[in-house]
């Protein structure tokens, strides 16, 4: 089954022009999710294409298998889906149709891998040419998915600096707020006072005030450090989720780890 044709015949034959979409931190996630995965999907190919150019029977199956995964992933990626946007910032726009032509590298990658298989299961006279093809292009892809990866990664660092810009203009702005309060009562409990005894009942609900503005000042102080708490969170969940993406298993009906070992 060839699925360069089948995955980007359609889909991929025009060019995408994107606009900054405003995306959420949980979004990022799972964009730099599946690219982590683009990264072991690649070598994956790979190392089962070769597997099977020497005779391992199940290896071009499980080959098809991560490369529909593979080419699936890169499709949602580009294109988007349901639930997640595609090229969404001028950033990634650059990275996938611009100098480095990552969607135009994927997508060759993907039709020659289609290739070799087919030609490695005729036993066809090109299959020793496909093979060495594909395999040097096994480290310059992974280097490029993982540009990819952290070129996510960015996009993860500019939403979490936008929104600890939005919650200090608003701490800021509660600040400002909480001094004119307590300057208003402050002069309110000079006047009680100088009310004598007809300004002790508005003196009990100065004191009230002043109560009700530390609580004010407490909470603000809380919201700025729970930001910040969780921004560092985030950038934490960011960095384990890269690094745990080559990790991730891919069902399969052959382990073709145990039966020998390539160096890519």
């Amino acid at each position: 089954m060839r699925f360069g044709a089948l995955f980007f015949a359609q889909a991929m034959n025009e060019q995408i022009t994107t606009q900054r979409l405003e995306v959420s931190a949980q979004t990022i996630g799972e964009l730099i999710n599946l690219s982590g995965r683009q990264r072991m999907l690649s070598q994956r190919i790979v190392l089962h294409v070769l597997l099977a150019s020497r005779g391992h029977s199940e290896a071009l199956a499980v080959a098809r298998e991560c490369l529909a995964m593979f080419a699936s992933t890169h499709a949602v990626l580009v294109k988007g889906n349901d639930h997640l946007p595609g090229v969404f910032s001028d950033a990634l726009q650059q990275l996938y149709y611009g100098a480095r032509k990552a969607d135009e590298r994927v997508r060759h990658f993907i039709a020659l891998t289609d290739e070799t298989a087919a030609q490695v299961e005729t036993n066809g006279d090109a299959a020793g040419t496909h093979v060495d093809a594909l395999v040097a292009q096994a480290t310059p892809l992974l280097e490029l998915l993982q540009d990819i990866t952290l070129a996510y990664q960015n996009e993860m660092r500019g939403i979490e600096a936008a929104a600890q810009r939005r919650q200090a203009a608003i701490a800021e702005q509660l600040s400002s707020i909480s001094m004119q309060a307590n300057i208003v009562a402050l002069n309110a409990r000079i006047s009680a006072a100088r009310a004598g005894s007809y300004g002790r009942e508005f003196a009990v609900i100065t004191t009230v005030l002043a109560d009700i503005i530390k609580e004010m000042d407490t909470l603000i102080y809380s919201v700025v450090d729970k930001a910040s708490h969780e921004a560092s969170s985030q950038r934490g969940m960011r960095r384990d989720v890269s690094q745990g993406a080559s990790q991730i298993p891919v069902r399969s009906r052959y382990d073709a780890h145990s039966a020998v070992t390539v160096h890519l």
